[in-house]
């Protein structure tokens, strides 16, 4: 009897060795996840900004410190991070807080990321609004008062916030 049932079994799963057309969609779980996703949806995901978790977690892409966000606001961004630095003098070069922006938002002052992380370098609204951010009373997506309240923020040596996209 047993081996009846394990021969009915192995008959079931191999479908009696009719070929099968490929299914259209993926395949999901319930009527709610049935809607098949968009071919750039995986691509959107990947693109995401990274979130630093309480452990940290390598960045999903390594970016260049000369990475460029090929937009109109770039040049101006390098010019606000060389001045920050100069008021706020911290070790890291211009170059390593570029490719930290480019690391956390691509370059978006608007990114907003799980866990209320949003901006260029993807503050929460608590850590901007505390008293060590001279910035704080700047939008958080405010651009310049990013790149300033970083270099603030390495120069009393905080870099580890941003362990994840240290180079």
């Amino acid at each position: 009897m047993r081996r009846f049932s394990v021969l009915v079994v192995m008959i079931v799963i191999v479908g009696c060795g009719q070929a099968q057309e490929p299914p259209t969609s993926v395949p999901t779980f319930g009527a709610i996840l049935s809607t098949p996703r968009p071919a750039d949806a995986q691509a959107t995901v990947a693109q995401a900004p990274t979130i630093r978790p309480a452990t940290a977690i390598a960045p999903a892409t390594e970016i260049s410190p000369t990475a460029s966000i090929a937009g109109p606001n770039d040049q101006q961004y390098r010019r606000w991070m060389q001045e920050a630095r100069d008021l706020h003098p911290y070790q890291e070069s211009v170059d390593t807080m570029w490719a930290v922006m480019l690391c956390e938002s691509g370059g978006n002052p608007a990114a907003q990321g799980t866990g209320e992380l949003i901006g260029l370098f993807q503050y929460q609204p608590a850590t901007w609004s505390d008293a060590w951010n001279p910035y704080r009373d700047q939008p958080i997506t405010d651009a310049r008062a990013q790149i300033f309240a970083t270099a603030k923020a390495w120069s009393d040596g905080y870099q580890g916030w941003w362990q994840v996209c240290l180079p």
